[in-house]
């Protein structure tokens, strides 16, 4: 009994350690809303028995953390003005590329977070990854619902045709840009891939030549 309360002491002390570290990198990088997905997903790993935040660098942790939260709100695509760099974090945690992805992956894993996952991104984002049904049959984002209900009400005859025509191009515009924005989560994840690839060749070229 007394080693479970000494290992939950020492996870809580560690939590509140991560958190720390967040809150400095956030206040230099991030803001508030972002901060609040960060500690968020720092509790669940507090709560997950599948993974121990005891093992391993708090600032590795830390590091993993805002990179997750990164990727879901899409701060790597230099479109965002929140627009932050993997060399950013590194950098910051003094920490690789390598062992922040990895880690990065396996929270992401341990946790089931997605793209769009809700609690960890913008109500935006979540809504653009959330597809319903309408009456009518198409299958559009969430957040074009009260979009489309607005219009819907204010047209009628032709205009309503007009109306349906100009959500549909619109629904193909946004999940263009969905898809343009996995292409790119891929493309970075890719070029991640082969420099580590190619630092683990170098460094067994070095021992060939001993």
């Amino acid at each position: 009994m007394n080693n479970c309360s000494n290992s939950q002491i020492d996870k809580n002390k560690r939590l509140i350690e991560i958190k720390e570290i967040l809150h400095k990198f956030c206040a230099n990088y991030l803001n508030k809303e972002l901060e609040e997905y960060a500690i968020k997903l720092c509790d669940k790993l507090g709560r997950k028995r599948t993974i121990n935040v005891l093992l391993g660098k708090k600032e590795i942790w830390a590091a993993s953390i805002i990179h997750v939260i990164s990727r879901l709100n899409f701060l790597f695509d230099k479109e965002n003005e929140r627009y932050i760099t993997a060399d950013t974090i590194c950098n910051f945690f003094n920490a690789k590329k390598s062992t922040i992805g990895n880690k990065a992956n396996q929270i992401e894993k341990s946790c089931n977070l997605t793209i769009g996952a809700k609690g960890y991104c913008s109500k935006q984002i979540t809504d653009s990854f959330s597809f319903v049904q309408t009456q009518e049959g198409f299958i559009i984002p969430k957040n074009m619902i009260e979009e489309q209900e607005w219009f819907a009400a204010a047209a009628e005859g032709e205009a309503a045709k007009e109306v349906e025509e100009f959500l549909e191009n619109k629904r193909i515009i946004r999940e263009q840009k969905i898809k343009e924005r996995k292409e790119r989560r891929t493309e970075i994840n890719r070029k991640i891939a082969e420099k580590k690839k190619s630092a683990d060749d170098k460094q067994l070229r070095l021992f060939d030549n001993l």
